[in-house]
């Protein structure tokens, strides 16, 4: 007669159903990171190549790294409150998109960081391009472009 375990059964280091468990708990945190990598990529480019185009590509990343400053009207108007509202909600939203692929990704029989990856990227993409196209509509409207 088989015996009744009290206490469930571990899974392997690293093994699927430890990677699932990681990509769904750490999927938001991860999306937060990719934000502020892209935020210190362009403050990087922007110390490395100085001038009008290091501010230029700077602010790009900016604007994709906090998809939200456009809304809040940042380029035309500044403020420490408003950039810091902006920012704090832009990166809820990378964490609510980071969190939303983990669920669409660890549905299915074998997950990793590869799918996360591969999924945050499409949905990711779509804020990117919203929010730097917003700004260079706004450019072109204004015929700084």
């Amino acid at each position: 007669m088989p015996t009744r375990r009290d206490t469930p059964r571990e899974s392997f280091p690293g093994g699927i159903a430890a990677t699932r468990r990681s990509v769904r708990a750490r999927g938001g945190l991860t999306g937060v990171a990719v934000s502020l990598s892209i935020l210190v990529v362009g403050w990087l480019a922007r110390m490395v190549i100085g001038g009008a185009l290091g501010g230029a590509v700077s602010f790009v990343a900016m604007v994709a790294a906090f998809p939200l400053m456009p809304v809040a009207g940042i380029p035309a108007a500044n403020g420490t409150v408003r950039v810091a509202l902006a920012a704090g909600a832009s990166l809820l939203v990378w964490w609510f998109l980071g969190q939303m692929v983990a669920a669409r990704v660890t549905r299915r029989a074998v997950a990793g960081w590869r799918e996360w990856t591969r999924e945050f990227l499409v949905l990711g993409a779509g804020l990117w391009l919203g929010a730097v196209g917003s700004v260079l509509l706004a450019a072109l409207a204004l015929g700084v472009l």
